[in-house]
């Protein structure tokens, strides 16, 4: 793309890589990537070191590409994946700064300026005419009750046993494909039973707000079993993972469940603000099948 040919050798900084980290983790919950691709394409952020490298990790997803040729692509149609991305979106913005593309930008400002004042004009106007305390209802999806459930740690012993509880409570099982879990919120991948070809996606914050979304699932995917895993062990690889895999001050920690190859792993992944990123690969058991340490 021509967004990626006018960021060639553009040296990435720190804010750019944290802006490209939380896009995945955007990508991710959003469904558009899967755990596995997440863990491949957030362990290259750390290493990527132009503007190019990183808008290729975000913006290249299985969107199909624009039909207009390369050399008659607007300014708008080039940038708008990396755009996507405020942080990255921002950094883009600074070469359009300096040069005739200055224009668009202005007016894109201005289109977007429009589009939220009438978007707070019609929110103002619903919230004066809905008697509804929690707003009107949105087809497929089913409210949070007005008391949330408060939203456990989910990277400690007790937040995971009862992620575990609530799942079977809530689905029947605890199979999965693949899982990403945050400390305050988690995206699960279950097998659907009876239907081999497709599998569906639930959100998860203490309870299960949403409906779940369903998607093709990869043909051949094998699914494990949340009871196997050996709770204590993963409890202690998260608090030793800083120290394990060299990351000083780590400020971000996440795991990525992934059984569809066969072979069941969980890895623990942990990053800091300078972007230093580790992740320790075990069995369910604990057992270490990988480490990447930071240098």
């Amino acid at each position: 793309m021509a967004t990626l040919r006018c960021m060639e050798g553009v040296p990435a900084t720190d804010e750019d890589r944290r802006g490209a980290f939380d896009e995945l983790k955007g990508l991710l919950s959003s469904g558009r990537i899967d755990a596995a691709e997440f863990a491949t394409r957030s362990s290259k952020v750390a290493g990527a070191t132009t503007l190019s490298e990183l808008a290729a990790l975000v913006t290249d997803h299985g969107r199909a590409p624009a039909a207009a040729p390369a050399s008659k692509e607007s300014f708008g149609t080039v940038v708008g994946d990396a755009l996507t991305s405020p942080r990255l979106g921002r950094t883009v913005g600074r070469f359009a700064a300096g040069s005739e593309l200055r224009r668009v930008l202005l007016w894109a400002l201005v289109i977007g300026g429009l589009a939220l004042g009438a978007a707070f004009a019609t929110s103002l106007f619903d919230s004066t005419t809905d008697s509804s305390p929690t707003g009107p209802a949105i087809p497929g999806i089913t409210r949070p009750t007005a008391t949330a459930a408060p939203h456990p740690d989910l990277l400690t012993r007790n937040g995971f046993v009862k992620l575990r509880d609530d799942m079977r409570a809530k689905l029947g099982s605890t199979r999965y494909l693949s899982a990403v879990i945050y400390p305050d919120y988690a995206t699960i991948e279950v097998p659907i039973s009876g239907d081999p070809d497709h599998s569906q996606r639930w959100y998860y914050n203490g309870s299960f707000p949403y409906n779940p979304t369903a998607s093709p699932r990869r043909p051949g995917s094998k699914s494990s079993d949340l009871r196997d895993v050996r709770v204590t062990a993963l409890t202690s690889a998260i608090r030793r993972a800083p120290a394990q895999l060299n990351v000083r001050d780590a400020d971000r920690t996440y795991l990525i469940f992934d059984s569809r190859s066969g072979r069941a792993v969980m890895s623990v992944y942990v990053t800091n603000a300078s972007n230093d990123t580790g992740y320790w690969t075990m069995r369910l058991t604990g057992a270490t099948v990988t480490e990447y340490r930071a240098p």
